[in-house]
């Protein structure tokens, strides 16, 4: 059992030994392995230059770059430049068949007359308008006045003539009295008692000459007496004659004028019921008069017409302006089928070939390019820079540039044009982007000495030196910790077991790898890195010195 128990413990023993042996090996390892590093992570603050540079590329374009296009719609006749001919403004580059815009204009100049003359014409009816409803008007006027006048004397007309009618007819009346009660009847009796006065003597004559006739044959009387009593007998019957005649004209006359007498009665009745019945004037002349009213309403509403027809005539008017302007458009579009070079340059492309149909521009049609034309007396290079370089940038900071189609010359520009928002912003849409996706903006570099063979479409690299301190003081990234908003180094103690100081500094300018300090630490003062404050590290980055 003793015998067991030894070789046991020697074993023991010895392994005992050789692992005291290798923790005070690893302890010394580990010390200068400490050691080392405490020494790495340790530097002297020191004067240095701070270089910060923007560097991007980007493609060379002209400033100033057109594309032709017509502006009238037709085939392409001539076309007098080719590519790579150089052109100066106003000259004659093409030509566009004017039949079509010359037979528009024909038409368009055709209904200008037509409504010229249209205008002319309905000036003069306008004219003649305005003398017939003036006078239609005066003569209303007059109308009225009459009939105003007539309905006023009217009813005493009407009255008048009544009055006079009855006033003949009781003096036809009255003459007919007249010759029944005085002069006719008295007259009438004179004449008939004459008659039978001389119808009476004649007949005394008869029977005396009868008489006497006896007498004589029985001889009692002579002939003379006969003769006598004949001529007696004879005159007798003159007397009777006479008296009949006379009787008979003045029954004739008085039989006449008692016709006479009852005519005029009659007509004087028919002139008294003709002017009762003419009392009916009196509405007649009313009614008459509120028509000539309503006339003069209609003739005063008539003096607007010419008015009406101004209107008509200021259309025309817009209508012949309107119409000008479309002449003019169309002579516009005439002259414009000489296609002439806006800018002088260099024929870049030819986009269409004699015969091809050229489209004009238009707000219906952005139009068919004809031929693209260049000013390469200035020349650009448009950069995408991201949100933090453009930042540092301003307008009219330097810049060089190298093209690497033209090797060993190094161009000269300045910032032109900084994009006031990032592309997709500017373009007026929004877009989902990720929170890794970088925010870039249009920059523009102005070239200063551009050379003949530099060309639209290369490459070219920018370089913009946004700061150049020399001999300031500087850190490496690394050595400057941060608080917040506050940065700070780290200033080692002379004892290893005192925990580094914490000394804040102010800084400037930031290269991505340095950092010029303004104030806080000077130069030949030793700092360490601060320990790495981030998060734990992950996978292969674990085994990874922390204090690093």
């Amino acid at each position: 059992m003793k015998k067991a128990i030894l070789p046991l413990f020697l074993v023991l023993l010895v392994v005992c030994g050789l692992g005291g042996y290798a923790y005070r090996t690893m302890a010394a390892a580990k010390a200068g392995e400490a050691a080392k590093t405490a020494s790495k992570n340790q530097m002297t603050v020191a004067k240095g230059d701070l270089l910060v540079q923007i560097v991007e590329t980007g493609t060379v374009d002209a400033v100033k770059s057109v594309e032709v296009k017509g502006l009238v719609t037709g085939r392409l006749s001539k076309l007098f430049v080719d590519e790579g001919d150089h052109v100066t403004q106003g000259q004659l580059i093409a030509l566009i068949d004017p039949k079509e815009t010359r037979l528009l204009l024909q038409q368009n100049q055709a209904q200008l007359m037509g409504a010229r003359s249209g205008a002319e014409k309905t000036v003069i009816s306008i004219q003649e308008t305005r003398l017939q409803v003036k006078a239609a008007y005066e003569q209303a006027k007059a109308k009225v006045a009459q009939m105003e006048l007539a309905l006023k004397i009217q009813p005493s007309l009407t009255s008048n003539a009544i009055t006079q009618a009855r006033m003949n007819l009781e003096t036809a009346q009255d003459e007919k009295r007249r010759l029944l009660d005085s002069a006719q009847p008295t007259q009438m009796a004179a004449a008939k008692s004459a008659l039978d006065e001389a119808k009476a003597s004649l007949a005394n004559a008869k029977l005396d000459y009868d008489r006497q006739v006896e007498l004589e044959t029985k001889g009692y009387v002579s002939g003379k007496v006969v003769e006598n009593a004949d001529l007696a007998l004879a005159l007798a019957k003159t007397r009777l004659d006479s008296a009949q005649i006379s009787f008979d004209k003045l029954s004739a006359e008085f039989r006449a004028e008692l016709t006479k007498a009852e005519e005029a009665i009659k007509q004087s009745q028919a002139s008294l019921d003709i002017a009762k019945a003419n009392s009916i004037q009196d509405e007649v002349k009313r009614h008459d008069y509120l028509s000539a009213l309503a006339d003069l309403e209609r003739a005063k509403a008539s003096l607007r017409d010419p008015e009406v027809m101004e209107k008509t005539h200021q259309q025309d008017l817009a209508t012949v302006s309107q119409l000008e302007s479309v002449v003019g458009d169309a002579e516009r579009q005439l002259s414009e089928t000489d296609i002439r070079a806006p800018i002088s340059g260099i024929v870049t492309k030819k986009s269409l070939q004699v015969g091809e149909l050229a489209t004009g521009l238009s707000q219906f049609s952005s139009g068919t390019t004809i031929v693209k034309i260049e000013d390469r007396t200035a020349m650009r290079v448009k950069l995408d820079v991201n949100e933090i370089d453009v930042a540092k940038m301003t307008v009219g900071m330097p810049a060089k540039v190298d093209v690497d189609a033209i090797p060993n010359h190094t161009f000269t520009g300045t910032v032109n044009k900084i994009a006031p928002a990032s592309k997709d912003s500017s373009s007026g849409t929004t877009t989902a982007t990720s929170t890794d996706s970088v925010v870039k903006y249009e920059v523009e570099i102005l070239l200063k000495d551009a050379t003949p063979n530099l060309r639209s479409g290369m490459s070219a690299k920018c370089t913009m030196e946004v700061v150049n301190h020399h001999d300031v003081v500087t850190l490496p990234l690394e050595y400057v910790g941060k608080d917040g908003k506050k940065s700070f180094v780290e200033i080692p103690s002379k004892d290893p077991k005192t925990p580094a100081k914490r000394q804040y500094i102010v800084v400037g300018p930031s290269s991505g790898s340095a950092v010029e300090v303004l104030s806080g630490v000077g130069v030949g003062t030793s700092i360490q890195k601060p320990k790495y404050q981030g998060p734990a590290r992950k996978g292969a980055m674990q085994f990874g010195n922390d204090d690093q």
